[in-house]
């Protein structure tokens, strides 16, 4: 079987730059809804978002 590896840490540029290219690919023109649907698809490149950015 093969094994997969889990990232635990992402750091805050490469959360960043995923972000964007996320919203690049999304065709709705809605801010929230991009943002609903990045937090269901890439919970834990949100997390590191929201982490960084609720200081």
């Amino acid at each position: 079987m093969k094994q997969v590896s889990v990232k635990h840490s992402i750091s805050l540029e490469e959360a960043e730059e995923h972000y964007q290219l996320s919203s690049e690919n999304y065709s709705i023109d809605s801010a929230e809804s991009h943002l609903a649907y990045y937090r269901d698809k890439h919970p834990l490149y949100y997390r590191t978002l929201l982490n960084h950015y609720s200081k």
